[in-house]
C-alpha cells in the first residue's frame, strides 16, 4: 500500500501543518520501535501510553510523516493534525479499503473467531491471494493496520473483529465493509464491558448493519441465542448447522480423537468429504461456518474440502503437544465459560488413562465471575476427570464447588505459584496422562506448558 499525505488529510479531515502534500508513504505504523523508512507514524494516545512522546524517535528512524492530535515541534517530516488519532487510523484504513473491490469476509462472535478465520483463509487462498488479520489483531488498532495492507493483488480478505465494549464492532465493520459476515456464536464473554447476553447480541449484530448491500449474513441457527440476532432485509441469509437441516449441513462425522474429525457435509446440495485437523466438536462447527462463508463467495466445493483439510492454526489454541512422558492440550490463549466447557469435553473424550485439568481464572466476566467459576467447578466434577489443579483469584471457588459436587478432595489442588503446578504433575510422567492447561491469557499459563515441555 502506498498513500500520499494529501490522501491522508482527505480521509481524516486533517490539516497538513508542514511538509510536502505530495509525499507518498510506504505504509502506516503505530509502533515507533518498528518504524521503517518512508512510513507514516500515527501517534495514538491511550490510558497507559501516549505515542506523541515517541514522534521524534519515529522520525529519527525514518518516518516520512506523522499524524498527531497534540502540538509537537515542527521538523523535516510531514505533520498532519487531526482531532483524534485513533479515529484517524480507522479513517485511513477505510479510505484504503474503498480503493479496492476485494471480497472481504468479516468474522465476529464470542468464541471461535480465529479458528473460523484460519479455515476461511485456508479455503480462499486456494482460489486467489487472500489477506487476513494476523494473530489476535482484531481490535481498533489491529483491523485498520490489516486493511492497510490491501492492494490490487488481493482477491480476498478475511478480517476478524473482536470487542469488549459497545461500539467497537460497529466501527470495525464500518471500516471493513465486508461482503460476507459471520457471527460464530453468542456466549457470556467480556461482561465487564458488554454487561449481559442481550448486550453481547446488540454489539455483535452490528456487523450485519455494515455488511455491503446485497451481501450475505452467515449464522448457525442451532446455537443458543442466535434466534435473537437481527438480520437486515438487504442481506441474504446463509445458515449452517451440525444438528439440523440448513444451507450447509453436517451429514456425518467420525471423530479421530486428538487427530480431529472426518466429516461429510452437504454444501447447499453438493456433498463433500473432508477432515477437520483440530479435535473437538466445537472445531467441526467452526469449520462448517467457514464452509458457509466460502459457499457465499461461490468457491468450488472440492476447493472448500481441500481448504478445510489443509488449514493451519496459531499456537495455544487446542494445540496438542505429545512429549516423551505425557500429552498436553495447550489452550492458554483465552478462556471463557463456553471455551472452558469445550476444552473439558475434549479432555474427557481423549483416549488417555489419566485426565488432568490445570485451570486458571476466566477474566472479564464482571459481576457474574463468581457464578461462572462455580459453574466451572460443577463441570469439572461432572466430567469425572482424575485431577484438578487451579491457580488464580478464583481458584478456591472452582475447587470448593468441585468438591461440593462430589469430586474427591484428594484429587483437588488449589495452588498459588507456577512451580506448585509442576510439583502436582510430576507423578503423572510415563503414566499415559493427558493434561489440559487453560486460562485467560493474563494468567500466563503458557509458562506451565513451557516448563512441562522442558521436563516431560
Amino acid at each position: 500500500m502506498k498513500i500520499s499525505a494529501r490522501d491522508v488529510a482527505a480521509f481524516t479531515d486533517g490539516y497538513i501543518l508542514s511538509g510536502d502534500v505530495d509525499t507518498v508513504f510506504s505504509g502506516v505504523s503505530t509502533d515507533s520501535r518498528g518504524i521503517t523508512t518512508g512510513e507514516l507514524f500515527v501517534a495514538l494516545r491511550g490510558e497507559r501510553f501516549n505515542g506523541h512522546a515517541f514522534v521524534a524517535q519515529a522520525v529519527e528512524q525514518g518516518a516520512a510523516g506523522v499524524v498527531v492530535m497534540e502540538d509537537i515541534p515542527r521538523g523535516g517530516a510531514v505533520i498532519i493534525s487531526v482531532e483524534d488519532t485513533m479515529q484517524a487510523l480507522g479513517d485511513i484504513a477505510a479510505g484504503v479499503r474503498n480503493r479496492f473491490d476485494t471480497a472481504i469476509v468479516g468474522v465476529t462472535g464470542s468464541t471461535g473467531k480465529t479458528t473460523v478465520k484460519e479455515f476461511c483463509s485456508s479455503i480462499l487462498s486456494l482460489q486467489g491471494p487472500c489477506l487476513k488479520t494476523e494473530k489476535n489483531y482484531n481490535n481498533l488498532i489491529g483491523v485498520p493496520l490489516a486493511l492497510m495492507a490491501l492492494g490490487p493483488e488481493y482477491e480476498f480478505a478475511v478480517i476478524e473483529m473482536g470487542t469488549n465494549r459497545f461500539g467497537e464492532i460497529d466501527r470495525l465493520s464500518f471500516i471493513t465493509r465486508p461482503q460476507v459476515s459471520i457471527i460464530t456464536n453468542i456466549h457470556p464473554v467480556h461482561l465487564n464491558g458488554l454487561r449481559s447476553i442481550s448486550g453481547i447480541i446488540k454489539e455483535k449484530q452490528a456487523i450485519f448493519r455494515n455488511t455491503a448491500k446485497c451481501g450475505m449474513a452467515v449464522i448457525n441457527p442451532s446455537l443458543e441465542h442466535m434466534d435473537k440476532i437481527e438480520i437486515p432485509s438487504h442481506l441474504q441469509l446463509i445458515t449452517y448447522s451440525h444438528k439440523e437441516r440448513a444451507d450447509i449441513t453436517l451429514n456425518h462425522i467420525e471423530h479421530q480423537g486428538l487427530d480431529g474429525s472426518d466429516i461429510e457435509v452437504d454444501l447447499a446440495g453438493k456433498v463433500i468429504r473432508s477432515h477437520v485437523p483440530l479435535p473437538g466438536m466445537h472445531n467441526v462447527v467452526n469449520a462448517l461456518g467457514a464452509c458457509a462463508c466460502a459457499v457465499a463467495l461461490g468457491i468450488d466445493p472440492d476447493m472448500i474440502a481441500q481448504g478445510v483439510r489443509q488449514a493451519k492454526f496459531p499456537g495455544m489454541r487446542s494445540e496438542i503437544i505429545v512429549s516423551d512422558h505425557l500429552t498436553i492440550i495447550n489452550d492458554c490463549y483465552n478462556a471463557n465459560p463456553a471455551s472452558m466447557r469445550a476444552a473439558l469435553s475434549l479432555l474427557v473424550d481423549s483416549p488417555h488413562s489419566l485426565k488432568v485439568a490445570v485451570l486458571g481464572d476466566m477474566l472479564e466476566l464482571g459481576k457474574d465471575a463468581g457464578f461462572w467459576h462455580e459453574e466451572l467447578g460443577r463441570w469439572v466434577a461432572q466430567s469425572r476427570i482424575d485431577r484438578l489443579i487451579c491457580i488464580g483469584d478464583m481458584a478456591r471457588v472452582v475447587c470448593d464447588t468441585a468438591q461440593t459436587e462430589g469430586m474427591d478432595s484428594s484429587a483437588i489442588h488449589p495452588v498459588e505459584k507456577m512451580d506448585e503446578i509442576l510439583y502436582n504433575l510430576q507423578d503423572l510422567f510415563d503414566k499415559d496422562a493427558m493434561v489440559l492447561v487453560k486460562a485467560s491469557r493474563a494468567l500466563k499459563l503458557d509458562q506451565v506448558v513451557n516448563m512441562l515441555k522442558t521436563v516431560a
